[in-house]
């Protein structure tokens, strides 16, 4: 089963920058929900600037990487800002317009602020919204005050039918800082630091 894309994905002007704001506003408001499907259905954690998977790149993100030069990146074939069938891109500056609108509604953030290259993280779901996705699976299958690794959340045999199954590890560890910063979980960590397991809680 693959993705359906919108009618509107056929319209030649669909992949051109507006002129005028309201009909802009009303294209990059497309733009985004189209990203936000997109992103779901293909469990994409990190959208690259042209517009391809950018999850296997994450773990490799130095976060004092400053060097952001340039924020062009060529758009591919295989892009979800290329329409091959109608022979339409998007322009990189506008892709980062989008990107930034995505960022200022809290649909998305950078992977790093200091270098904008890494991408996106898409946020289909609000780190609040996934916080009460996990607890309340946690709650309903009876994991209330068991540790679990971030193996079993991610890739656990009761995870398989859950959405957040195969979420980015970066993106998870954002998540359960939202249950810590709620009391809903306690985070625990060996002796290098990393994070062992998590404890959630049965209020």
């Amino acid at each position: 089963m693959s993705f359906k894309f919108p009618s509107i994905y056929d319209f030649p002007p669909f992949f051109t920058k507006q002129v005028h704001s309201q009909t802009l506003e009303t294209q990059k408001s497309h733009w985004i929900q189209l990203i936000l499907d997109y992103c779901r259905f293909n469990k994409i954690w990190i959208l690259s600037l042209n517009g391809e998977s950018g999850d296997s790149t994450l773990d490799h993100v130095d976060p004092e990487d400053e060097d952001d030069d340039d924020d062009y990146a060529e758009v591919t074939k295989q892009s979800l800002f290329t329409n091959n069938k109608i022979d339409r891109s998007l322009k990189s500056d506008f892709i980062m317009e989008i990107y930034n609108e995505m960022i200022s509604k809290e649909k998305a953030e950078w992977v790093n602020p200091k270098n904008h290259k890494h991408g996106i993280i898409v946020y289909w779901h609000t780190l609040e919204e996934w916080a009460n996705i996990i607890f309340e699976w946690i709650d309903i299958t009876g994991q209330s005050n068991t540790v679990l690794t971030l193996y079993e959340l991610r890739k656990g045999d009761l995870a398989k039918t859950q959405e957040f199954y195969g979420m980015n590890p970066t993106v998870l560890i954002k998540v359960l800082n939202v249950l810590v910063k709620t009391d809903r979980a306690q985070i625990m960590k060996d002796d290098n630091g990393k994070i062992a397991g998590v404890k959630f809680s049965d209020k």
